[in-house]
């Protein structure tokens, strides 16, 4: 079975379902999350345009050049979240001649910004490492035409609403139709029942319909069976394990986080293994990560979002100018305990218990 892990993220983390009429979400110490109202103020079209940064992106004064209507165009999503610095990403299948795209900002009463983005081809890129609660390194885009702009804000962009307007355009000169999105860019933090320090006791992975449990503190294993050189077959229980030793994450009222990940693991000596029909290990090594960022929690989209601009993994540190975010699922919360619940082909639960 495929493992990989919450505690790992350069990127990072969860999105957190809000306190709902259920009882286990209203117990003692538990609040109701209400909206923050810096983030309905409709921001001026002209500041967020001149706040944009788009790798392969210029700006261009005017309006943003007529659709022909020839060419097809569609987004999944019409309303997004941003995040401060950070921005939002915009993801949409394109036409093989894709060329690029045309955006241009506005505000949710229509007023356009006095120029438009050009963006040519798509930029995305993925460093994400492993951390605290992203699940994977990178994310292979399944199609040469899925394609990713990702938008990010300087530190004039501040939380509220605003829109744009993006049509795509091929190699042949034909321009789509254009489509509008509106845009809440979070305020930091914002779900008071999560602040405090939390450390994770245990997670439940689910992969091609099999669950494992792995708790923390305890260690976990995987099989593997070999051809040796014999000829024979030989099967290593404990061919790879590995033991979550500690992952703590602490969230601040003022929007700040902090995390810790703490790993060991062994793996078993492929080559020595086949030659002598035997198990042979490689030495035991361990991962240390810590992060600091800040983390927004959208109560519209029962949604917490963690981004992180400072990492150690290690003892190499990395920074990240605008920062690399991670959303989940928190599927309960109470005064000291909540769970993460990230869905997906390989779907991890975490359980946290306050410190």
């Amino acid at each position: 079975m495929k493992k990989t892990y919450l505690f790992a993220m350069a990127s990072l983390f969860l999105a957190a379902v809000s306190c709902s009429d259920d009882d286990s979400n209203n117990g003692p110490g538990i609040v109701t999350v209400t909206p923050d109202p810096t983030e309905e103020i409709s921001l001026n079209p002209d500041d967020v345009s001149d706040g944009i940064i788009i790798t392969n992106g210029t700006r261009v004064p005017g309006d943003a050049p007529t659709p022909t209507g020839t060419l097809p165009f569609s987004l999944s999503e019409t309303t997004q979240s941003g995040f401060q610095k950070n921005g939002f990403d915009i993801n949409f299948a394109a036409p093989a001649n894709y060329a690029g795209a045309y955006i241009q900002v506005q505000s949710p009463d229509g007023t356009m910004a006095d120029e438009y983005w050009n963006i040519t081809g798509p930029n995305k890129t993925n460093n994400k490492q492993k951390g605290l609660f992203s699940k994977s390194i990178a994310k292979a885009k399944s199609n040469d035409q899925d394609i990713e702009i990702d938008v990010d804000f300087d530190d004039s962009v501040p939380a509220g609403t605003f829109c744009y307007v993006i049509c795509i355009y091929d190699t042949d000169g034909n321009i789509s139709e254009p489509v509008e999105v509106c845009v809440e860019v979070e305020a930091w933090g914002g779900n008071p029942n999560l602040v405090g320090t939390w450390n994770l006791t245990k997670e439940e992975v689910t992969y091609g319909g099999e669950t494992d449990t792995d708790i923390v503190g305890e260690e976990t294993c995987d099989s593997s069976t070999v051809t040796c050189n014999n000829d024979a077959s030989l099967t290593i229980d404990d061919a790879y394990c590995y033991t979550i030793n500690l992952a703590k994450i602490t969230f601040n009222a003022d929007g700040t986080l902090s995390e810790t990940f703490n790993e060991s693991y062994r793996d078993y000596n492929y080559s020595a293994t086949i030659e002598n029909c035997q198990a042979s290990y490689f030495d035991s090594q361990e991962y240390d990560y810590a992060a600091t960022g800040y983390w927004a929690y959208d109560e519209e989209e029962s949604s917490l979002t963690l981004v992180i601009f400072n990492e150690t993994t290690n003892g190499d540190p990395a920074t990240y100018e605008n920062g690399d975010a991670y959303s989940v699922t928190l599927e309960e919360v109470t005064s000291s305990t909540f769970t993460v619940n990230d869905p997906g082909e390989e779907a991890i639960k975490s359980f946290f218990t306050r410190q």
